[in-house]
């Protein structure tokens, strides 16, 4: 074989990988696109007690408040052990209920047994039918239950939507709280230098 057509061998070899690659990637791009593929991943994350699952069903903006609480709450935790007294560190620490994981994600599988599993469990059935309640929302479940809320993000993806609120607020606190901490870390700055 020649070296030029050995090189076009070699660059459609290449080629075809990428393109397998790029065609498994985008497999999973259109999951949730519809309120009842939503749900569905939804039901099955649930039935299977997959607290990472569920979490991958949550509306995107709900994802990232449980990830920014998780990166504030680090970034408190560090400021702390490195400027807080050692007696005060504790307290302040305890509160700090998503410092110690690694990801939005992780933080979610530590707090879903707790926080929602059971509630969850209870909701869900085989037969979860959806219904639309706006261009932008549908519910997901039996009428005759308490059937979980969906909806429409800006990614164009259908998640549930009904624990947004939650963690919005949850944000909203660790954005303040960690105003506070950094306020601590200069008063207790100037209190060692002695200005």
């Amino acid at each position: 074989m020649s070296s030029a057509r050995a090189g076009r061998v070699g660059v459609a070899i290449v080629s075809g990988l990428w393109f397998a690659v790029g065609l498994s990637g985008m497999s999973g791009c259109g999951r949730n696109k519809t309120a009842e593929s939503a749900c569905a991943s939804l039901r099955d994350a649930v039935l299977e007690a997959d607290g990472i699952a569920v979490f991958d069903a949550l509306l995107q903006n709900t994802q990232w408040s449980v990830s920014t609480v998780q990166k504030l709450h680090r970034e408190m935790g560090d400021s702390i052990h490195h400027s807080y007294p050692a007696q005060e560190q504790a307290a302040v620490l305890a509160r700090l209920y998503a410092a110690d994981a690694e990801s939005g994600r992780e933080l979610f599988l530590q707090l879903y047994a707790e926080r929602y599993a059971a509630d969850f469990r209870e909701r869900v059935s085989e037969q979860m039918p959806v219904r639309t309640v706006g261009p932008k929302e549908a519910t997901c479940g039996p009428e005759s239950g308490r059937p979980f809320r969906l909806a429409l993000g800006q990614d164009g993806k259908w998640g549930l939507s009904e624990l947004d609120r939650e963690w919005e607020d949850a944000k909203l606190r660790a954005y303040h709280d960690l105003e506070t901490v950094k306020k601590n870390v200069d008063l207790y700055r100037r209190v060692g230098t002695g200005k």
